[in-house]
């Protein structure tokens, strides 16, 4: 029977983020935010993170979630559409604009696959988040190829076979969040001078419960008084 609850609780959280993903995703704007939301939500472990995660995730960044995700949308959503009118109009192909595009959108998708770990664990501003964001990729070169793998595959979806994508929503947050959070704490370990175990070790002996019984984070309790 336990074996059965919890196929049941995993079926209940894929059907759900698959659900916010896929309506953040149809309103555009808040599809960026959504993302940090879900790396907020699986960076806790399967038995006590809870859908409120997402959305506690979202409110205590929003400052730095608004630049950066117009950031974002400038840097993926043009260069989607200009990459999808030159191949869609051959005649009035531009190789320097599509080159551009191209590039744009490498970018804009290094920065969705690194900077929502960097959001949620750091407390940064906008522009600390773009230096640190790329300097995430440095901690571990596998990680990184993976992660920005992901986010690259999902994003040939959008320009190929978009009937596709709900098939990813899913799996590409839980992929790339817990991939960036490896390389966050290589990187985190490198600077303390420690190990990556001890890096972990000292962030779980911050936890507590709370007067709910729920898994609560020190720095949260530092925010509330």
């Amino acid at each position: 029977m336990k074996g059965l609850r919890i196929f049941g609780e995993y079926i209940v959280e894929i059907v759900v983020v698959t659900l916010l993903m896929a309506l953040s995703a149809a309103t555009v704007i808040m599809f960026i935010p959504m993302v940090v939301g879900m790396t907020g939500f699986f960076k806790n472990k399967k038995d006590v993170r809870l859908f409120r995660d997402i959305f506690l995730t979202m409110k205590e960044n929003w400052k730095i979630l608004i630049p950066y995700t117009i950031f974002e949308l400038l840097i993926i959503i043009f260069p989607v559409l200009n990459i999808y009118f030159f191949n869609t109009h051959l005649d009035k192909m531009n190789y320097f604009l599509l080159a551009v595009s191209y590039i744009a959108l490498v970018v804009g998708g290094i920065y969705l696959t690194t900077a929502p770990t960097i959001i949620v664990n750091m407390n940064i501003n906008f522009f600390q988040l773009l230096r640190n964001g790329f300097m995430l990729l440095f901690g571990g070169l596998f990680r990184s190829i993976a992660s920005v793998a992901v986010i690259g595959g999902i994003l040939a979806l959008v320009l190929l076979y978009p009937y596709a994508i709900p098939a990813t929503l899913y799996l590409a947050p839980l992929l790339t969040s817990k991939l960036m959070l490896e390389n966050f704490y290589v990187l985190k370990a490198r600077v303390l001078g420690t190990s990556v175990y001890a890096v972990k070790q000292e962030e779980q002996n911050d936890d507590y419960l709370d007067e709910r019984g729920m898994v609560k984070h020190a720095e949260e309790q530092g925010g509330e008084q």
